[in-house]
């Protein structure tokens, strides 16, 4: 038994709080934890760690010295009916580890003590606040113990809906509950998938009731995408928890927190560590695409959550994800066979059912229950409010359902038989409900991310059809409203610590429907801030995010209301469109939902047809630009040939040829270059013809930008003295070169040996793009500037030092905004420098991770450059990663393509792996490709040719 020091000496047995009989007590009254907490005034989270029993510390038990704690009992006792005496108890009276009540569905609950040695959390690491005070738990993350692993209290971002009575399903949770707990786990996927309203996210809450929150050896983060679909928002928490510090055990202050650009990487470099971290993510068809011409279905929207859940899937230290949709996981289809588990929950069997629906009171034989059965298919959801209905309406008499109403649910069939039986039951409860009650549901129903109790007011105070039926009521007629709503199963409280509601997707999505006033108006009046103006765009397109965060919330209800010409002013007025967006604020993810929410999906076609043909237009292009940003370059080229299409339709040449070019260049990133060469002498055509109509001068600009991007293609395909021929051209015609021309010319005479006059026109490109504010472009050159200083054959000297002042310029565009080209020149920039100087190791990385990046997006000649800096790095390192070599070479030569120069490098470093092989076939096939090689280089008059011949020389060559 604990003892502890007794004042004037001499030991007495610790106190402890009684957890078990806490828990007890409230699943005995049927109350939530969100209920129990509100009504004792404390932080969800607080009372969270009463039940779980993590307030006793395993040495000293459970003081009750600070005034805080004393009233937090005293609530407890008054509220659930409990002595003093029942929950302090004495030692072994309430040991660790006791059995918790069962729960009412059948299935125990796991509340586990929190383990031996828990102390508080280190200063500076974001640990929780005073428990009692009832203030709000910071971010969470590891709390390093004395002597032990780091230990991790999971952060619950929203609260997952909480089925108020849960029933079966016991096979599933034993099955994730052995799957959290096994290292390594297998597999590292599980998808909860099936139609609305199935009990995938009631599954997942009662997986993490079980799992509980007293501290783990890996962290567990909840995000609900039905709350917040904004996966740059999911990344920046997932980020600031996983990654909080240089290391969870480790000294070191804690890093800032990572820039939209970096918060993939920190968070992948996290997961990796190996701790068994748990990601829950609920709702994630909401950021999946329906299918279309513009996408898969079940295709994730962005790219970098696509990213994320591959590398978990694929095995990122002892990371794993649960996810629930409606929709199959489509980009974890190539893990379907270990690494992705999905499971389907079944609609309940009739006996399960008719247990749930007498947890609702519902009174009638096994044959009247039965009935109630047929009618629901066994849907949960839909069992769950029928029995909810007849519960609180019919006084629980099955009987008294009428046949008008039977016959009614009974009329669907079986294609989307259960959407309409529980659309037909919410009309039921929509007539049934008081009108004040009915119409509270619906004006919730306008915030997807709930809304606490003051917005509520707001709605409230501001009378007339924005409150409704609920006109003239006070905080108290609010609060039991919302009260009795969340007893029938209708809303719950929607995140932890707040006093904030929200409700069931499908429920939100059927009472919106009966609002009776526009939801933009009322979302503005429930708002906590004034409303943006819309009668006039601001002086300055705004920076701050939470401006930014009201002004998208407008024009998403705008859109929803049919009046997209108002979204179109705020997103290209007031927003600024990319060029604000993307280029200054680097907000991509955010543009690319905007636009997402004007075309209603994935087909960039489908910009509303009430806009101009040059708005559609221009809707299409900027959503190109974001998704090529992100490196969804199959999508961007998907939105560029609509913009072209309207562009052909509106018979503007010079939109047209800017349309081609750049999908030129988003097929050159590809390694289509044919492709691109086909759709630049088409532009430069389109856009020359015009200039020679002397249509406008601006035609001839963008006849000058396609000669300047064939100039590269030519380039990439090898024809070295025709892109001369036309840079020289260009500069003939007076074109000054800067921006991406002054790059991509500056790229060939790097190519070509002619460092020195590389380096001075990029210099010069980067100071006039600096002035004009175009730092994407300033980051694109200081990579080249890098490459410049190092070696340019296959040596792997250089100037180190200021090639890595370069690289941390390039990365500061690259962390901001995460636009993935960028991003990518500065691995192979990184991975060069780590190979210059002999740091082999964090040159293989570096690439590697290049590497993978670039086959997720398909940036093709990039994956075949990074390949070949990973098997030099394999062969520097040590002669028995010949066989590594190998491969990654072989490998990029296949993805090299039509790319020549790329080509050209892959050759000659297969070739000089297998010149390293001890097999003679080896070294044969290695003087092949280094003969082959030889011969690709010399016409390119590549600086590495004289390398090559002599690679071949040599006796093993």
């Amino acid at each position: 038994m604990a003892r502890v020091s007794r004042a004037g000496g001499g030991m007495e047995p610790a106190v402890r709080f009684n957890h078990t009989l806490l828990q007890r007590a409230r699943l005995e009254l049927d109350l939530t934890q969100e209920q129990v907490a509100a009504s004792i005034g404390v932080d969800v989270r607080t009372y969270r760690r009463y039940e779980s029993g993590a307030v006793n510390d395993p040495r000293l038990g459970f003081s009750v010295r600070s005034p805080s704690r004393r009233r937090i009992i005293e609530r407890l006792g008054a509220e659930l009916g409990l002595a003093e005496a029942e929950l302090l108890v004495v030692g072994a009276e309430a040991a660790p580890g006791a059995e918790p009540a069962a729960e009412e569905a059948g299935a125990s609950s796991q509340a586990a003590e929190a383990p031996a040695g828990a102390g508080k959390a280190p200063a500076g690491a974001g640990r929780a606040l005073d428990e009692e005070t009832g203030g709000k738990a910071p971010a969470g993350g590891p709390a390093p113990l004395q002597g032990a692993a780091p230990a991790w209290r999971p952060l619950h971002a929203h609260t997952l809906q909480r089925a108020r009575h849960f029933v079966g399903r016991a096979e599933t949770l034993d099955r994730l509950a052995t799957w959290a707990d096994a290292s390594p786990p297998c597999p590292r996927v599980i998808a909860l998938l099936g139609i609305g309203g199935a009990g995938k996210t009631a599954i997942a809450e009662r997986f993490l009731q079980r799992l509980g929150d007293t501290p783990r050896p890996g962290g567990v983060l909840v995000w609900s995408f039905y709350d917040d679909p904004r996966t740059e928002a999911f990344l920046e928490q997932a980020a600031a928890y996983f990654a909080p510090g240089a290391g969870a055990s480790s000294p070191v202050a804690p890093r800032p927190p990572a820039a939209p650009g970096e918060q993939l990487a920190r968070l992948k470099e996290a997961l990796g560590q190996g701790p068994p971290h748990l990601l829950v993510l609920d709702g994630i068809e909401t950021v999946q695409a329906e299918g279309g011409a513009g996408r898969a279905h079940g295709e994730l929207h962005d790219a970098l959550l696509r990213r994320l859940l591959c590398a978990v899937a694929s095995g990122l230290g002892g990371a794993r994800a649960l996810v629930t949709s409606r929709f199959e996981l489509a980009d974890l289809s190539a893990w379907a066979e270990g690494g992705l588990a999905t499971i389907r929950p079944e609609p309940l069997c009739e006996r399960d059912a008719a247990s749930l629906l007498r947890r609702w009171g519902i009174r009638g034989d096994d044959g009247a229950l039965g009935a109630l059965f047929e009618r629901t298919g066994g849907h949960a959801l839909s069992v769950a409010v029928l029995g909810s209905y007849v519960g609180a309406f019919l006084g629980g008499d099955a009987g008294r359902l009428s046949a008008a109403q039977a016959a009614h649910l009974a009329e669907a069939e079986h294609d989307d038989v259960l959407a309409r039986r529980l659309s037909s039951v919410l009309s039921a409860y929509a007539r049934a409900l008081p009108p004040g009650e009915r119409d509270l549901l619906a004006r919730l129903s306008v915030f997807p991310g709930g809304a606490g109790e003051e917005a509520l007011l707001q709605l409230v105070r501001a009378g007339g059809e924005i409150a409704g039926a609920m006109a003239g009521w006070g905080a108290a007629e609010l609060a039991r409203g919302l009260a009795r709503l969340e007893r029938l199963g209708l809303v719950f409280a929607a995140r932890p610590g707040e006093r904030c509601y929200s409700t069931h997707p499908f429920v939100r999505q059927h009472f919106k429907s009966l609002l009776g006033v526009p939801p933009e108006r009322v979302h503005a009046a429930g708002s906590a801030a004034p409303p943006p103006r819309l009668d006039e765009a601001p002086r300055r397109a705004p920076r701050e995010r939470e401006a930014v965060d009201a002004y998208e919330a407008i024009l998403t209800e705008l859109l929803g209301a049919g009046r997209a010409g108002e979204a179109y002013e705020i997103y290209a007025l007031v927003l600024g469109g990319f060029a604000h967006l993307g280029l200054k604020l680097g907000d991509m993810a955010r543009g690319a939902r905007i636009l997402r929410a004007f075309a209603c999906g994935d087909d960039p076609r489908d910009m509303p047809a009430s806009l101009p043909a040059r708005a559609r237009a221009s809707l299409a292009y900027d959503a190109g630009l974001y998704a090529g940003a992100l490196g969804d370059l199959a999508f961007a080229c998907a939105c560029y040939e609509a913009h072209n299409e309207l562009a052909g339709a509106l018979g503007d040449p010079a939109l047209l040829a800017m349309g081609l070019r750049t999908l030129a260049y988003t097929e050159r990133l590809r390694g289509n270059l044919t492709g691109a060469r086909g759709l630049l002498e088409r532009s430069a055509e389109i856009a020359g013809g015009a200039a020679g109509s002397a249509r406008r001068a601006a035609d001839q600009v963008h006849a000058v930008r396609a000669l300047a991007l064939l100039a590269a293609v030519l380039h990439d395909l090898g024809e070295v003295d025709a892109a001369g021929e036309r840079f020289a051209r260009l500069r003939e015609l007076g074109d000054a070169p800067v921006a991406r021309r002054a790059l991509w010319e500056a790229e060939h005479a790097l190519a070509v040996g002619r460092r020195d006059e590389a380096r001075e026109a990029t210099e010069r490109n980067i100071a006039e793009c600096r002035r004009r504010g175009w730092e994407g472009h300033v980051a694109h050159g200081h990579t080249l500037l890098g490459l410049a200083l190092l070696d340019g054959g296959d040596g792997g000297g250089g100037d180190v030092a200021p090639a890595e002042a370069h690289l941390v310029e390039a990365r500061r565009w690259a962390s901001a905004t995460g636009e993935v080209e960028v991003a990518l020149r500065c691995h192979e920039l990184a991975a060069r420098i780590a190979l210059a100087a002999g740091r082999l190791d964090d040159g293989a990385r570096q690439a590697l991770e290049g590497l993978h990046v670039a086959e997720a997006c398909g940036f093709g000649p990039f994956r075949a450059r990074l390949a070949v800096v990973a098997a030099r790095c394999a062969l520097a390192r040590c002669a028995g990663a010949a066989a590594s070599a190998t491969a990654l070479a072989d490998s990029a030569v296949a993805w090299a393509g039509e790319d020549a120069w790329a080509r050209a490098d892959a050759l000659h470093w297969a070739g000089v792996a297998r010149a390293a092989a001890a097999r003679g076939e080896e070294r044969a096939r290695g003087r092949e490709l280094l003969a082959e090689a030889a011969a690709l280089r010399a016409r390119l008059r590549h600086p590495g040719a004289a390398a090559t011949r002599e690679a071949l020389a040599r006796p093993g060559g």
